[in-house]
C-alpha cells in the first residue's frame, strides 16, 4: 500500500522531464539532419574559387566601376567563382597613414581568408600589394589592370603576378583629329599642374613630336577654369581641342572631370577629343580611349586562366592596350561629322535608337535577298540576251570572212569592212563618222608619226575626234569600243587601212568588244592570206584563231572552283584544228573541254572556233554534257558543206559535291591521276563525234572526286607522234609519265608530258597538234 502511493509521485517529474526533453532532442536531431544535408551539397557541388578585386579607387568613380563591371560581367555565368570587392579610395585619401589604416584593416578582415587570385585595379593597388601582398596573401598569384605605362620595376620583387598595360595612344588620336578635322592647324590641350598631369603632358608631347611642322601645339595649364572657358570659346574652325586632365587649376582649387568637362564643351567652338572613355557622354566628341571595361575584363580573362591551372608568371603580360574608339553621337551631330568618317568598328554612345536602328539586321537581310533576287532576273535576261546575241554575230563574221576572202582589191575589202562593221556592230544603224588609217608602227607601241590618215600625206595638225581612242586601241594591240565610238584594229599592215574609226548612234556594250575583236582578229588573218600562199595563208590564219580564242587565265578561272587547271596546245606545222576551253558556267559548276577537228587548215580553224563558240553558248546553269553535246552537234550540222567534223571530250565539275559529269563525242579516253599518283583510263561510253550524224544522243557519266585526285585529257597528237623509226608514242608510254608526276600540279604534268613527247619525236617532225588538259581537285 506504501508503494502504491509513492509510485505516482515518482512517475509525474520523470514524465514531465521526458515531456520538455523530448522536443529539444527531436529538434537537434533536425539540425543535423539539414548540416548533413548541406555537406553532401557542397561535397557534390563544383570547387569554389575566390578572386580578391583590390581597387585603387572609390565606388561610383566611373572608371572603377566600368573595371568591376566587366569583371563580374565575365564570371556572371560561373557559380564556381566568388567576387570579393575592395575600393582603397585613394582619389580622396592617398597619406601614408590610410594606407597604414588599410594595411590593419585587411590583416584583420582576410587573417583566415584564402583567395586563389587577387585582381588590383590601377597603380595604387598594385603598389600596396606590391609592398604588403607578401604578408596580407602569401602565394596568391596577382593580376593587375589599369596601370599607367607599365614598367618591370611597377612589379620587382613580385613573382606570381601576371596584367594588362594601360596606355594612351596620343598618336592614333592626333592622326584621327587630322582625318576628322582636314583643316585643323592648332591643337590646344588643356592640362594641371598635378604629378599625374605632367606625366600625362609629357607623353603626349612624346607623340606631338611626330605632328611637328603639320600641327601647331598649345598647352592651357597653369590657368584658372574661367580663363579655360574663355580661350576656347574664341578658337577658330581650324582648331581642336585636347583634354589630357585638369583636376586643379591655378589657384588650386579642385575639379572633377565631371564638373569642367560639360563647361568646356558647351564653351567651345571646336570639338574636344579625350583619352579616356568616362569623357564620354559629358561634352567629349571621342578619340582613341582607354577603356575601363576592356581593362577589367582583359584581366578578368588572365584570371580565369590562373583558376584553370595556368602559373600567373608563365601567362605573358598584355602590353598593348585594349583601347577603343568611341565617340558621342551629340557631339558628332553638333560639329557634323558622319559615321562613314568614324574608323571601322568605332564605338557611338548616345545613337537614337530608330526604327531602322532597331530592326536593320533584318532590313538588310530582306533587302539582300531582294537584290540578289533582282540580280539573278537582271542576270538571267542579260545573259539570255547575250547568247543570242553572241550566236549572231558569229554567224554573221562567219559570212563576213568567206565574203572578204573572195575580194581581190583594197578598195573593195574597205567598202565591206565598212558594211560588215556596220551589220554586226551598229546592227544597220546610222553611222555619223568614218575614217580610215595606216598605221605602221608595232602594236602596243603608239607612234603618232606613224599613224596616217587614208588619202592625207600627213596627219591634220589639229586634233581629231576619236584620236585618244586610236592611240588607246593601238597600246593595248586590240579592237576597242566606248560609248557610240568604236576602233576596229586589224593587226595587219597589209590592209591598206588597218585602223577603222567610226561613230554612230547606239552606246555598245561587252559583247560589242568581243565581236568587234574577233572580227578584226579575223578579218586580219583573212587580209593577209591575200598576200602570201594559200599553204601560208591556211597556217597562219588557223594559228591565230586558236591563239585569240583560247583561253589562257587559268588561275583566275580556276581558283573559284578550289581546282587546279592548265592546258596546253603544241600547233604542228599544218595548223589543225585541236581546241580547248575552261570556264565558269554558274558558281557552282566549271565546263572543260578538250577536242579534235579532223582536217587542217583555214577550214579546220574556223570550225574549230565555231565549236569552241557553240559550246560557251549551248552551256548555260543548269546544262548537262549530254545536252550540251546534242545542242552543238545539231548547230554544227548546219550548212557543213565540207563534213567537218570534231571528236570532243566535255565535263563539268560541280564544286559543291567535287564530282565530275562528263560525255564523250567520239574522244579519247582521259586518264585519272589518283592520290598516290596511279594513273588509270577513265571509264568512258563510246561516242560519236559532233557535226556527223543529226539527233546522235549522247549519255553521260559521272566521277566523284577525292581531294588531290587529278584528270588528265588529251588529243591524238600525243599518242599518235612518231619517232624517226616510225614508231607511235602509245598509251602505254604516256601511262609511265603520267605515274611519275606523282601529286605534281597541272602546270607541271602538261609541260612534262608535252616534254615527253616531243623528246620522243626529235628529228621526225611534228605530224599532228597536240593538246594537253589536267584539271586537280585540291
Amino acid at each position: 500500500m506504501r508503494i502504491n502511493r509513492l509510485r505516482p509521485h515518482w512517475l509525474m517529474p520523470v514524465s514531465l522531464l521526458l515531456l520538455w526533453a523530448l522536443p529539444g532532442l527531436a529538434g537537434q536531431a533536425l539540425m543535423l539532419a539539414k548540416e548533413a544535408e548541406v555537406m553532401q551539397a557542397e561535397a557534390a557541388s563544383p570547387e569554389k574559387h575566390r578572386i580578391l578585386v583590390l581597387n585603387s579607387y572609390n565606388f561610383g568613380y566611373s572608371w572603377t566601376d566600368n573595371e568591376v563591371e566587366a569583371i563580374q560581367d565575365f564570371f556572371a555565368d560561373d557559380p564556381s567563382v566568388i567576387l570579393q570587392m575592395e575600393f582603397m579610395d585613394t582619389k580622396m585619401t592617398n597619406a601614408p597613414k590610410h594606407f597604414s589604416n588599410l594595411l590593419q584593416l585587411y590583416q584583420h578582415k582576410y587573417r583566415d581568408s584564402d583567395f586563389d587570385v587577387i585582381i588590383v585595379t590601377d597603380d595604387d593597388a598594385l603598389d600596396f600589394i606590391r609592398d604588403q601582398g607578401a604578408s596580407l596573401f602569401p602565394d596568391v598569384p596577382v593580376v593587375f589592370a589599369g596601370i599607367n605605362n607599365f614598367g618591370s620595376g611597377q612589379i620587382a620583387g613580385m613573382h606570381a603576378v601576371t596584367g594588362v598595360n594601360e596606355e594612351a595612344d596620343f598618336i592614333a588620336n592626333l592622326a584621327l583629329i587630322t582625318r576628322l578635322q582636314p583643316d585643323v592647324e592648332d591643337i590646344y590641350v588643356i592640362t594641371d599642374e598635378l604629378t599625374a598631369g605632367l606625366m600625362i603632358r609629357r607623353e603626349f608631347e612624346t607623340a606631338a613630336a611626330d605632328f611637328e611642322g603639320r600641327l601647331r601645339f598649345h598647352f592651357l595649364n597653369d590657368l584658372t577654369l574661367d580663363e579655360v572657358l574663355a580661350k576656347v570659346a574664341t578658337l577658330k574652325p581650324t582648331a581642336a581641342v585636347f583634354y589630357l586632365t585638369f583636376f586643379q587649376d591655378a589657384t588650386g582649387k579642385s575639379f572633377t572631370p565631371w564638373e569642367v568637362l560639360p563647361r568646356i564643351s558647351s564653351s567651345s567652338a571646336v570639338p574636344l577629343y579625350g583619352q579616356v572613355d568616362y569623357m564620354l557622354g559629358k561634352g567629349v566628341l571621342g578619340g582613341k580611349v582607354k577603356t575601363s571595361y576592356y581593362q577589367g575584363q582583359a584581366a578578368a580573362a588572365l584570371a580565369s586562366r590562373i583558376i584553370a591551372g595556368e602559373l600567373a608568371e608563365c601567362i605573358p603580360i598584355v602590353m598593348e592596350s585594349p583601347n577603343m574608339y568611341m565617340f558621342d553621337y551629340e557631339q558628332m551631330q553638333r560639329f557634323g561629322i558622319p559615321k562613314r568618317a568614324l574608323p571601322k568598328e568605332s564605338i557611338i554612345i548616345n545613337e537614337p535608337e530608330t526604327f531602322f536602328y532597331r530592326y536593320k539586321g533584318l532590313i538588310a537581310i530582306v533587302s539582300l535577298i531582294f537584290i540578289v533576287l533582282l540580280g539573278f532576273i537582271f542576270i538571267l535576261l542579260f545573259n539570255i540576251r547575250t547568247r543570242k546575241r553572241a550566236q549572231k554575230g558569229l554567224q554573221d563574221i562567219l559570212i563576213a570572212m568567206s565574203s572578204v576572202l573572195e575580194l581581190d582589191s583594197a578598195a573593195e575589202i574597205k567598202e565591206e569592212l565598212i558594211e560588215i562593221i556596220n551589220r554586226i556592230i551598229f546592227l544597220d544603224r546610222a553611222v555619223d563618222q568614218v575614217r580610215f588609217y595606216n598605221y605602221y608602227g608595232k602594236l602596243r607601241e603608239y607612234d603618232a608619226t606613224r599613224l596616217i590618215p587614208l588619202g592625207a600625206e600627213a596627219a591634220p595638225s589639229t586634233p581629231q575626234p576619236g584620236d585618244e581612242l586610236i592611240r588607246t586601241a593601238i597600246e593595248q594591240g586590240s579592237s576597242i569600243v566606248r560609248g557610240r565610238e568604236c576602233v576596229a584594229l586589224f593587226k595587219t599592215q597589209g590592209l591598206i587601212g588597218n585602223v577603222v574609226y567610226l561613230k554612230g548612234d547606239r552606246r555598245f556594250e561587252d559583247i560589242d568588244q568581243d565581236l568587234l575583236e574577233i572580227l578584226t582578229s579575223n578579218v586580219s588573218m583573212a587580209i593577209e592570206t591575200l598576200e602570201k600562199s594559200k599553204m601560208q595563208e591556211a597556217l597562219e590564219t588557223a594559228r591565230k584563231i586558236q591563239l585569240s580564242m583560247l583561253p589562257h587565265a587559268f588561275e583566275s578561272v580556276a581558283e573559284p572552283f578550289g581546282v587546279d587547271v592548265h592546258a596546253m596546245l603544241l600547233a604542228a606545222k599544218e595548223v589543225g584544228g585541236d581546241l580547248y576551253d575552261v570556264f565558269a558556267i554558274d558558281d557552282d559548276h566549271l565546263c572543260i573541254a578538250v577536242g579534235d577537228v579532223a582536217d587542217k587548215g583555214v577550214p579546220a580553224a574556223l570550225f574549230m572556233a565555231v565549236a569552241k563558240t557553240l559550246i560557251r553558248a549551248k552551256a548555260e546553269p543548269g546544262s548537262t554534257p549530254e545536252t550540251i553535246l546534242s545542242k552543238v552537234n545539231a548547230e554544227l550540222l548546219r550548212d557543213n558543206d565540207q563534213c567537218l567534223f570534231v571528236t570532243l571530250f566535255l565535263a563539268i565539275y560541280q564544286r559543291s559535291t567535287r564530282t565530275l559529269h562528263y560525255a564523250n563525242g567520239g574522244h579519247n579516253p582521259p586518264y585519272l591521276i589518283a592520290t598516290d599518283g596511279t594513273p588509270s583510263e577513265l571509264p568512258l561510253l563510246p561516242g560519236v563525234a559532233l557535226g556527223v550524224v543529226e539527233g546522235v544522243v549522247y549519255r553521260s557519266q559521272q566521277h566523284q572526286f577525292a581531294p588531290g585526285e587529278a584528270l588528265f585529257a588529251y588529243t591524238d597528237g600525243v599518242t599518235e607522234a612518231v619517232n624517226t623509226a616510225g614508231a607511235m608514242y602509245g598509251e602505254e608510254r604516256l601511262m609511265h609519265v603520267l605515274a611519275g608526276l606523282g601529286t605534281a600540279v597541272a602546270a607541271t604534268i602538261d609541260s612534262r608530258v608535252v616534254d615527253d613527247v616531243e623528246r620522243f619525236s626529235r628529228g621526225a617532225g611534228q605530224a599532228d597538234d597536240i593538246t594537253v588538259m589536267t584539271l586537280r581537285v585540291q
